[in-house]
């Protein structure tokens, strides 16, 4: 079943920016990119923009979880909802994590109506217990040198990005731990199909250009990515 789950509201232009959408809304968002920014890495500016609403987290038992959070903070906002998507794409990104195999989850109907009246796509993605393989991964490993200061952007930015890798094709199971004696560093490991899933899908897509607005300027250094290959593996 779903233990934990996240959930955002993005909205993207091709054509409009992202700066002009908190004042339709009258909310503020958790992060922003805009049209013709660099990416940090390639240099190339970005060809759309980019305004996104994480809701919170839970902190005890018997709170909202992030999609009833997110659907509370847009109550009433239908109307500028639609009058945004004249110009803008919108979406409600929710990610599910499972303690097992099977992800089950369960939408109140008032909770649907609600998602209905806000007229935005509901993109759904469930994570769920490592699966059985017939053929051993690759696995992508990167330690993430984050801005000191900037840890609980990063970890609320990264909770969106990781359902773009987790959609891609080839992908397996991701971990992100953070660090002991250094608590800006995070050690990444994504296990692939290939390391072409990695190297030409992934990276070869537009979402991967999501991906890199939403986690690469947190960096300094821009850290660098090896691929390695299980030889051994024991437990205890």
């Amino acid at each position: 079943m779903i233990t934990h789950s996240t959930a955002s509201l993005s909205i993207i232009s091709e054509t409009h920016a992202a700066a002009d959408i908190s004042a339709v809304l009258g909310l503020e968002p958790s992060r922003t990119a805009e049209i013709g920014d660099r990416k940090s890495l390639s240099g190339l500016p970005r060809k759309y923009s980019l305004w996104v609403l994480d809701a919170p987290e839970p902190e005890e038992r018997g709170d909202l979880d992030p999609l009833e959070s997110l659907v509370k903070l847009l109550r009433g906002k239908a109307p500028a909802l639609e009058a945004l998507r004249e110009n803008y794409t919108t979406e409600i990104v929710y990610g599910g994590f499972s303690d097992s195999g099977q992800g089950s989850f369960v939408f109140s109907a008032a909770l649907l109506a609600d998602l209905g009246a806000l007229g935005c796509d509901l993109l759904g993605t469930a994570y769920l217990e490592e699966p059985e393989y017939d053929t051993p991964s690759v696995r992508e490993e990167v330690v993430l040198p984050v801005i000191a200061g900037r840890e609980a952007e990063f970890e609320s930015a990264f909770a969106t990005a990781q359902q773009l890798v987790a959609a891609a094709p080839g992908f397996r199971e991701l971990t992100l731990s953070r660090g002991i004696e250094t608590p800006n560093h995070y050690l990444l490991l994504i296990d692939w199909d290939s390391v072409e899933a990695h190297e030409v899908g992934f990276r070869g897509s537009p979402s991967y250009d999501e991906w890199r607005s939403l986690l690469h300027h947190f960096y300094e250094p821009m850290p660098e990515v090896a691929h390695y290959t299980e030889l051994a593996r024991l437990r205890g």
